[in-house]
């Protein structure tokens, strides 16, 4: 039977099923990465299907301080990087939000040393939480506190 489900959603572990499409693996765990319905069949792929409709999809008009969001890597630059923030607190959006992810706020420590060309490409999906209201064209978010960063996309 099918499930509805949200970004963020923990679908199941990564032994018991295997990441489908619009789903992602972090710390051993399947989530979802869109909204949509999922029927779970257990030592098969896990797929999220997204529904037919834009109903029950939100348009938010701030994002908030220490909202989680889920943001796919558009650019990538020696100082930040250029996101498109999808979701915010399990909610997908409408109309993505431009994010920037600066490098200084991309982990706590040993900043000097990081190289976000070597890290980052576009496409990827993240996992960040908003840090601030950036300036006219952005909100500031961080990877800097556990459980954030990059996310493994099932194929």
């Amino acid at each position: 039977m099918a499930t509805a489900v949200v970004p963020g959603q923990r679908l199941g572990k990564e032994g018991e099923y295997v990441a489908g499409r619009g789903t992602y693996v972090m710390n051993g765990s399947i989530f979802a990465s869109v909204a949509g319905h999922v029927t779970p069949v257990l030592h098969a792929a896990l797929h999220v299907d997204r529904p037919a409709s834009k109903r029950g999809i939100a348009t938010a008009a701030v994002l908030r301080v220490d909202d989680i969001v889920l943001c796919k890597v558009t650019k990538v630059t020696s100082a930040a990087l250029q996101l498109d923030i999808h979701s915010v607190n399990d909610v997908v959006l409408q109309e993505p939000f431009a994010g920037t992810l600066r490098k200084e706020d991309v982990r706590p420590m040993d900043i000097d040393k990081l190289v976000l060309e070597e890290m980052f490409y576009p496409g990827q999906v993240l996992k960040a939480v908003v840090l601030s209201f950036g300036d006219s064209r952005s909100y500031f978010l961080t990877t800097a506190k556990p459980g954030l960063g990059v996310v493994q996309i099932g194929q």
